[in-house]
């Protein structure tokens, strides 16, 4: 009987040559890192700033899980096969509208995840749901969510005041009116009185000793 050799059999599969192990291929090493992170809570809203200033919108992906947590993700290349990357998981707050959170990056390299608060109504959360990161337009620097006042609205504000104003003024003016009257009253009553006084002194006839 021949001894058993190593070749396989015909029509026997082989194991594939893994990928990684091709020549002129090799593992690309991660540098990571935690990013700076702070809150900025405002009127009807609460706004997380992340610092990455190395990275550009594309190489970043912001997602709402359907138990409320916000998870922030980055990529880059370094050099080579060196690439920078960063994951960083935030507990999206109670009083949040997880519905409408959104996301803004901006020029100098900030991150802005905007939670508006949640209003009187009743909101259903939807499921996992990936959040757009938008970039800053040039020259807008306030907040595209606030709705400007209108022109109308501030002249109705403008003609209120005037209005409440004047009725103070006349109110003011019509009290010092009457203030002035009764201490004009009050000196002419004492002028009369002492002049009936003096008449009174100057005019009794002497009595006789």
């Amino acid at each position: 009987m021949k001894p058993p050799t190593n070749t396989p059999a015909k029509g026997a599969a082989t194991a594939p040559v893994p990928v990684d192990a091709k020549a002129g291929d090799a593992m690309p090493t991660y540098d990571d890192f935690e990013p700076f992170c702070g809150w900025r809570r405002e009127e009807g809203k609460e706004t997380l700033v992340v610092h990455v200033a190395e990275f550009k919108r594309d190489q970043m992906k912001v997602h709402l899980s359907n138990r409320g947590t916000l998870r922030i993700t980055g990529e880059r290349p370094i050099d080579g096969t060196k690439r920078s990357r960063f994951a960083k998981e935030i507990k999206v707050p109670k009083d949040c509208n997880p519905n409408e959170i959104s996301a803004k990056f901006t020029n100098a390299g900030l991150l802005h995840i905007i939670m508006p608060k949640k209003t009187s109504i009743k909101l259903e959360t939807k499921q996992d749901q990936p959040i757009q990161v938008v970039p800053e337009q040039h020259g807008q620097a306030r907040d595209q969510n606030a709705q400007p006042k209108t022109k109308g609205t501030q002249g109705q504000v403008a003609e209120k005041s005037r209005k409440v104003f004047s009725v103070a003024k006349q109110t003011i003016i019509r009290d010092r009116k009457v203030v002035m009257g009764v201490a004009l009253m009050v000196v002419v009553a004492v002028v009369v009185a002492l002049g009936a006084f003096a008449m009174y002194k100057y005019t009794r006839p002497t009595p006789n000793v």
